[in-house]
């Protein structure tokens, strides 16, 4: 999926880009890139679901590629709905 498309750094992932479920579905938008800048530690994404405005959280084991356009979770879109609620530390 966008494989014309060129990864990028966890840093470099703008904020609000479309997140897409395993199934290429566009779920929701990234409101935050969740990381540790100091000690180069991704953590996950803090997504705003499309169709129900709540926000949640994906961890990064379940984000398969970032680009600057888009990022790629693993997770259908029914997964993603259950997730936990992301509340920022």
């Amino acid at each position: 999926m966008f494989d014309d498309e060129t990864p990028v750094a966890w840093q470099a992932v703008p904020r609000h880009a479309p997140v897409v479920a395993s199934d290429g579905t566009e779920i929701g938008t990234a409101e935050s890139i969740l990381g540790d800048e100091a000690e180069d530690i991704f953590h996950g994404v803090a997504v705003k679901l499309s169709d129900e405005g709540k926000t949640v959280e994906i961890a990064a084991a379940r984000i398969k590629k970032m680009t600057k356009l888009h990022i790629v979770t693993d997770l259908t879109p029914d997964d993603a709905k259950v997730l936990p609620l992301y509340r920022a530390s």
